[in-house]
């Protein structure tokens, strides 16, 4: 798989691969605003955007907006999350189920507004999607979908002969849903952003003080503050966790995705994904004069893996197993974060914290729920009641309902915190050759190992900054990642995502 040209270089989505239209600057000075806006995927970008109608609007990001998770995404906007709507009912009863799903309606169709109200250029399409079994055992599991389909009054078609002759016995399929390019939509609002507020990239929070009046104080990591009335935490993986206790529920995960070059067909596009275990998801894309088949899976938690070059593998193989595709020209990953009930996390951070609202836990599906997380917390800011507060408050009482859940996922934790304290040679210095990296034994210590290119070799100690759990490294994109939160780092050291904000310490030879 290494000797393939896609793997010689950075991994880049096709998305990200023109670059953005518009450039920020970093923060340089302290500045004081209404609400402070902390991330710049989806979920953050659309409530800056909303609140910026009637507040002065700060939005800052560690990196670029939608250079991150949005801009890794497959770009599937749609309510139709895989099966999820049966589960739904029977754990939590129509009504929140009902609730779930049109707040998704909610979340797309505001992309659809933004889209026309701006005339945004952002490959906008609206097609069917669906999901699809291989076996009859897994088509019992779309025939229960179904049956919840019809309890919520969902529009939807049954069909037993699957689209471009792909194998299998039948799925549910729904209709007007949405693909496009992520990152010129997000782009777009960005400008749109930064001439009413104001938008900084490469700046990054690393705290929030409250005020004796009320208001917040975030801190960055090169000493700089914006004060503000109100702070909206979109960071994947919320920065900052005052008794929010969100490291102990949300787990992280990486799924992975490949770009086709395929000729052209007059069958309509199909957004795809299978009910099988690995899943597989497929949609189109056309780039310029390009058209592109994109297929995604090997979704795992970080750093559970042996081989993320691997997961690779089980795409490309799909691929070029059920369509007429030869290698991907592009190939890349993106990093999601799943709560304790599978309902993402969106409204007050914590008790504690009256006037910082959290967007987490999207679970894959960050475009309809980044979306539409935007519009809950905006409501939120403005004081105006939703029906959908309950749902998606971080502290509902579904979380304690799912104990046993949160038992399992801390106790995953803790066995990776103890495995990686023990010490399992992997490698030697002698064998990490160039573009080869991995955890090895260097003077007595466990350290992270990796050679460029040209021979230059990058030692870093292994010890995620977060919370002090032992890294792993991930073959594919040449990143050494922490099982135990998500944190993942660069070969040099350098933080790329995840709650670490200090980069790796630098172990010289």
């Amino acid at each position: 798989m290494e000797t393939n040209s896609i793997f010689k270089k950075e991994q880049l989505s096709l998305w990200l691969k023109d670059g953005h239209s518009n450039e920020f600057p970093k923060l340089e000075q302290d500045e004081s605003c209404d609400v402070c806006v902390v991330g710049g995927g989806i979920a953050g970008v659309t409530a800056a955007y909303l609140l910026s109608e009637d507040y002065k609007v700060i939005l800052i990001d560690r990196h670029k907006p939608a250079g991150l998770t949005t801009g890794n995404t497959t770009a599937k906007v749609t309510f139709q999350h895989s099966l999820n709507y049966y589960d739904m009912i029977e754990r939590y009863g129509e009504s929140k189920a009902r609730l779930y799903y049109q707040a998704q309606v909610e979340g797309m169709d505001l992309i659809r507004k933004l889209v026309k109200e701006h005339d945004i250029e952002c490959d906008y399409k609206e097609v069917p999607a669906m999901v699809y079994a291989e076996t009859d055992e897994k088509y019992k599991e779309i025939l229960k979908e179904r049956d919840a389909y019809d309890k919520l009054k969902i529009p939807y078609e049954l069909l037993t002969v699957l689209p471009y002759g792909l194998p299998g016995v039948g799925g549910i399929k729904v209709f007007n849903q949405i693909q496009l390019d992520p990152v010129k939509y997000l782009d777009a609002l960005l400008e749109i952003i930064s001439k009413r507020g104001k938008v900084y990239e490469n700046t990054t929070a690393v705290d929030i003080e409250e005020e004796r009046n009320d208001s917040y104080v975030i801190s960055t990591k090169d000493n700089l503050e914006i004060s503000c009335d109100k702070v909206v935490v979109a960071t994947g993986y919320p920065f900052f966790d005052k008794s929010g206790k969100y490291f102990s529920k949300l787990s992280a995960y990486r799924s992975y995705l490949v770009a086709f070059p395929i000729e052209r067909r007059k069958e309509e596009d199909v957004m795809l994904i299978t009910n099988s275990d690995p899943l597989h998801s497929m949609r189109f894309a056309c780039e310029g004069d390009t058209k592109y088949l994109l297929v995604g899976g090997g979704g795992h938690k970080v750093a559970h893996d042996e081989s993320s070059l691997a997961s690779y593998d089980d795409i490309i193989t799909f691929g070029k197993k059920y369509f007429p595709v030869e290698n991907p020209t592009f190939r890349w990953a993106s990093q999601d974060y799943v709560s304790i009930d599978h309902v993402p996390y969106i409204g007050q951070i914590s008790r504690s914290y009256e006037n910082v609202f959290v967007a987490t836990g999207f679970k894959k599906w960050g475009m309809s729920n980044g979306s539409f997380a935007g519009i809950l917390i905006s409501d939120l800011i403005e004081g105006n009641d939703s029906v959908y507060s309950e749902v998606f408050k971080p502290n509902r009482k579904e979380i304690t309902k799912n104990m046993s859940s949160f038992i399992k996922s801390n106790y995953d934790v803790a066995k990776q915190m103890i495995k990686g304290k023990v010490f399992q040679k992997k490698d030697d210095l002698k064998d990490i050759s160039n573009d080869i990296g991995g955890i090895i034994k260097y003077k007595g210590k466990k350290v992270g190992a990796y050679r460029d290119s040209s021979g230059e070799l990058f030692l870093t100690d292994n010890t995620c900054t977060h919370m002090g759990c032992d890294l792993e490294y991930n073959d594919a994109e040449r990143s050494f990642d922490c099982p135990c939160h998500g944190s993942r780092f660069n070969y040099d050291g350098t933080v790329i995502e995840g709650p670490a904000i200090k980069n790796l310490k630098r172990i010289k030879e």
